[in-house]
């Protein structure tokens, strides 16, 4: 499959600053750069908001709507999967840029635990399950409908969907803009601070910070302004995510660039050395044993941070060459026709 005889048209959330709608903005810029005709469309929920201005970097305009032809494709973020059923004509494309909170297997496991009685008439069941399962787009039906093309964002996505749809799925990821993150010298680093999302496991991260000792240093990552983001990803000395990694995340790459230390959990993508390439003593397994495993195990890598910290460098190497390989995915599946690659294909 080749689309240089149409468009491409990629729907998205207009307005909105995170990972997903700025891997649609990279898809369409990329898209142009290798001679495509590709077009963001706001889903007309979203039509009014303003654009966000960091994304002018992009070439990435707009098109007001949809073009429904047999030669074109329309590109679908999983968290507008239940509508690719409006489109008739042009080839259709799923990307699954989350797996976790995608709403198809988000409404799944509510579902399932509603009818299991482990929760009656909850609200938070009962609007994934509406809005996914009314519309026919549960994993079986989507395990039927073969004319998508599935298009995943991390290792962890292939493996989850290629398992659960019964396809074979294309690795198409994305990058990490690495001007802003620039690595400073240890020696100005306070390698006692340990900085973390809250959103990403805050309440595990709680639980390690009160059986750490005292010497270490806090710093939760939240009503930060982008600058205020940089600067304290390249003061700290350690950067941890516990939580779930729903895909390829991007703070953890951006720690990793400033020169951080990072650590995860192994879940998600985070267990999947593909998606995450750090040491496996860099990262903690899920369990009775987490808190106290990394509450041990924070003291002991700040000691040794020069050495911990260049156990990492094939990490940064990585990221700095991800717009280079998120070339390569996205001219494979849309210029070449080359489906079904995964990140081992690209190594």
């Amino acid at each position: 499959m080749t689309t240089n005889s149409g468009s491409i048209f990629v729907l998205y959330h207009r307005g909105l600053r995170t990972g997903g709608p700025e891997a649609l903005h990279q898809l369409v810029d990329m898209l142009r750069e290798l001679g495509q005709d590709a077009y963001l469309v706001p889903h007309p929920h979203t039509a009014g908001n303003d654009r966000v201005e960091q994304y002018d970097i992009y070439d990435a305009p707009e098109a007001a709507e949809i073009v429904d032809t047999a030669e074109n494709v329309v590109v679908y973020p999983e968290t507008y999967v239940h509508e690719m059923s409006h489109i008739k004509q042009a080839r259709r494309m799923c990307w699954w840029l989350s797996i976790d909170n995608s709403l198809t297997f988000m409404a799944e496991r509510m579902w399932y635990r509603n009818t299991a009685g482990l929760f009656e008439k909850a609200k938070e069941a009962a609007v994934p399950f509406a809005r996914m399962w009314k519309n026919g787009v549960t994993p079986a039906k989507l395990r039927t409908d073969k004319d998508v093309i599935h298009l995943v964002q991390s290792s962890y996505a292939w493996a989850f969907v290629a398992t659960r749809l019964d396809v074979v799925p294309s690795l198409v990821s994305d990058y990490t803009p690495t001007g802003e993150f620039q690595a400073t010298a240890t020696a100005e680093r306070n390698r006692q601070l340990v900085t973390y999302n809250p959103a990403k496991g805050g309440h595990i991260i709680d639980a390690v910070k009160a059986a750490s000792p005292p010497s270490i240093e806090w710093q939760p990552i939240v009503g930060m302004t982008r600058a205020e983001v940089v600067a304290t990803l390249q003061q700290c000395g350690v950067y941890l995510d516990l939580g779930h990694h729903p895909g390829k995340d991007r703070m953890p790459r951006e720690a990793t660039l400033s020169g951080a230390l990072t650590i995860v959990a192994r879940r998600g993508s985070g267990a999947f050395y593909a998606d995450v390439p750090i040491p496996w003593e860099h990262k903690i397994t899920p369990g009775d044993t987490e808190v106290a495993t990394a509450a041990a195990m924070l003291p002991q890598l700040i000691a040794n941070f020069e050495q911990e910290v260049a156990k990492q460098d094939s990490y940064r190497e990585t990221i700095l060459n991800e717009r280079a390989r998120f070339k390569q995915e996205v001219e494979d599946v849309f210029v070449n026709g080359r489906l079904g690659k995964d990140a081992y294909d690209y190594a």
